[in-house]
């Protein structure tokens, strides 16, 4: 007993130290300056959550029932309707309209969203730039040079205050990728992209909100994200947990798994889900018996965000409104991790979004409406999501229930409210029997009096966050690879129709 008490204490005092030597290796950066103020709706000094949709433009070319446009949006449900997208010109550097047609004049896209407010004058509408089909290329020139900067910055004011938006929205996928077009400098660059927008916006003077979407795998963020420093400077950040896993990981698997599964999640997978935890020194705090929030530790989800340096009250927890799909290698295989054909894209394209690999949720429900005995519905009991299947189709999505769990979730946690990507793939016509915009509803019930919590203070630093640890294979001794969710765990989806990801 005693040998046991000498040894947890030394366990104890080694972690202490490794604790100090983290914080006192923080690199020192300039300060832009302190947190910025909330916006919305106040309740006793503090905020209440925020509820963001995103809305597909191009949605009104869906045929048939599919067909969405900005009148069917039930804006009564969001504090924030964001317009996807517009883009980069690689000419002016300026804003770049991505449907002239469709978002231009009195009666384009712009003007009819904004006007949206006429209802609803607590609702904040935003536009975005950027999303996946957009590249990344483009952003990483603008963002090098100054004068180019500086034009991007002054025709987003422009754009803002000709259609009257309430904020502005980034969604460069992804600074520092050079998979994606990016450079090393991006991570330098974006920071003073965001600082020099705020800085405008502070100049125009009409309270214009900037927030960002964003990764949550650790190694994008060491690519690209001074976290701490744009964190003070956004007004929210928008985690796009969602597209966690696809058709590229060559199994059938869900989403948008809250939780890590032991027996599923291995390898650069691991911690890759909206919220996990993962020690550096795992053996040696097990062994101490302490508990596992006390150390260095390094996350990937929305807890990465917040280890990394950022205040837990901008954190905005994005929810999926649409399924990833696969065609499996035999239907007779069709648990979670099945083998897929890997090589056809995956599933079928839906009747509607027309995307291999995606179909929006109400595709889902109206399969499932169709043909109840045909498409098996199951659930990962850990994950706390629904998947479904029939033949060789295989569908991982989200429902109304495993949204209510993630509200809970961000109440639980503290975190600034919910997102979605994306309002339109909703089933907002009640094909299904469900109510009018289930996943909304589940959304709005779960945030609508949450009052967003004041925030712990910031205890963990970013470089704390990016401190190398022992691999598992340092802690087991043996010849695998190890479980390490700084390595690129997958390549990239090749779709831009289903999320701004």
């Amino acid at each position: 007993m005693q040998t046991m008490s000498k040894s947890v204490m030394f366990c104890g005092v080694l972690l202490a130290v490794l604790v100090v030597a983290c914080r006192a290796a923080e690199p020192r950066r300039d300060t832009f300056g302190p947190s910025k103020g909330r916006h919305g709706a106040m309740l006793n000094g503090r905020p209440l959550a925020k509820r963001v949709c995103y809305f597909e433009s191009w949605a009104i070319y869906r045929p048939g029932i599919g067909r969405y446009d900005i009148e069917d949006i039930p804006a009564e449900l969001c504090t924030h309707l964001v317009y996807s997208f517009c883009g980069v010109s690689n000419v002016t550097w300026g804003v770049l309209v991505l449907d002239p047609e469709r978002d231009l004049g009195e009666e384009g896209g712009y003007r009819r969203l904004v006007r949206l407010r006429d209802n609803h004058p607590d609702l904040k509408v935003m536009l975005a730039v950027g999303g996946w089909g957009e590249g990344g290329k483009k952003y990483s020139q603008m963002a090098m040079d100054p004068a180019k900067r500086e034009s991007f910055v002054r025709s987003v004011v422009e754009y803002m205050n000709e259609y009257d938006f309430d904020g502005f929205d980034l969604d460069w996928e992804y600074p520092g990728a050079a998979d994606r077009g990016g450079s090393y400098v991006d991570k330098d660059n974006f920071l003073y992209l965001c600082q020099e927008l705020s800085e405008a916006f502070a100049a125009v003077g009409k309270g214009w909100e900037l927030t960002a979407a964003v990764p949550v795998a650790k190694f994008r963020l060491q690519e690209g994200y001074h976290v701490h420093e744009l964190c003070e400077i956004l007004d929210a950040i928008h985690l796009m947990t969602y597209d966690l896993r696809g058709n590229w990981v060559g199994f059938a698997d869900v989403h948008s798994m809250i939780y890590r599964r032991p027996d599923l999640d291995k390898w650069a997978y691991e911690f890759l889900n909206v919220v996990s935890l993962h020690s550096y020194f795992l053996a040696l705090v097990d062994a101490a018996r302490i508990p596992r929030h006390l150390y260095c530790t390094q996350n990937d989800g929305a807890n990465l965000w917040e280890s990394f340096g950022c205040i837990r009250d901008k954190l905005i927890v994005g929810v999926p409104f649409y399924g990833r799909t696969y065609t499996l290698g035999s239907p007779s295989n069709n648990d979670l991790h099945a083998p897929i054909m890997q090589w056809v894209g995956g599933g079928d394209p839906g009747p509607f979004t027309n995307a291999s690999g995606s179909l929006a949720y109400f595709e889902i429900c109206i399969y499932q409406r169709d043909d109840p005995a045909g498409w098996i519905r199951r659930y990962d009991n850990i994950g706390k999501v629904p998947f479904t299947h029939r033949g060789n189709q295989w569908i991982g999505y989200e429902d109304a229930d495993s949204v209510k769990i993630k509200m809970d979730y961000i109440r639980e946690k503290g975190y600034g409210g919910g997102m979605t990507w994306a309002i339109d793939q909703d089933d907002w016509r009640n094909e299904c029997g469900q109510g009018k915009n289930p996943m909304m509803t589940a959304l709005y019930e779960g945030m609508k009096d949450y009052v967003v919590p004041e925030p712990p203070p910031i205890t963990t630093s970013t470089a704390v966050s990016n401190l190398v640890g022992p691999t598992d294979h340092d802690i087991r001794g043996d010849d695998n690879r190890a479980s390490r969710c700084d390595d690129d765990p997958r390549s990239q989806p090749d779709d831009s129709v289903t999320r701004p990801m």
